[in-house]
């Protein structure tokens, strides 16, 4: 199996989540939305990339992130947007199944002008394909993240992520990282 694109596929994950949102919100510095409307439209975002994802549909995918986002890996690996692109490609071309995946906000940093940082769970099981591109093997990944969120004209657009951890388990046993 192409394990060196568990990495990747693991920071795919997350980011699996996020998607146009068609009540898109203008920056404003005078906003105040509440708490639980900011949430709510991210969590559509979120829904939007999870079936993005399901679809592999890189477009779609792609649209949920600022023109600068920037992530961070839990083993101090940094990426830009065009990283991110390349591996979800790369890791798409491999994976010929989604089994199941979701993503899900644990809570909600306060609301500023146009920013709120967000830490999320996910979870993706995957059927990937071995080198000899027959062979399929179970891939489960878990991830924890600190996201920074900006509101653009387009709506709320992921922009920072930093990995805090998880797990990697192929065919049911632990994949040593």
């Amino acid at each position: 199996m192409r394990f060196e694109s568990l990495h990747a596929s693991k920071a795919l994950v997350f980011a699996c989540a996020l998607g146009p949102l068609a009540s898109a919100c203008a920056p404003n510095s005078t906003r105040t939305d509440r708490p639980d409307q900011v949430r709510s439209q991210i969590e559509a975002q979120i829904a939007r990339t999870v079936d993005a994802t399901r679809r592999q549909d890189i477009d779609a995918y792609m649209a949920t992130f600022t023109p600068d986002f920037e992530e961070t890996a839990d083993d101090g690996d940094q990426g830009k947007l065009a990283d991110l692109r390349a591996h979800a490609l790369r890791d798409w071309a491999i994976i010929p199944a989604t089994r199941d995946i979701w993503a899900r906000i644990d809570s909600l940093g306060p609301v500023e002008s146009d920013t709120v940082v967000v830490y999320t769970s996910q979870r993706w099981d995957r059927l990937m394909l071995e080198r000899d591109g027959v062979t399929r093997d179970t891939v489960v990944t878990t991830q924890k993240h600190r996201e920074l969120w900006r509101r653009t004209k387009s709506g709320w657009r992921l922009s920072r992520v930093k990995e805090l951890g998880g797990t990697v388990m192929v065919n049911g046993k632990p994949y040593p990282q």
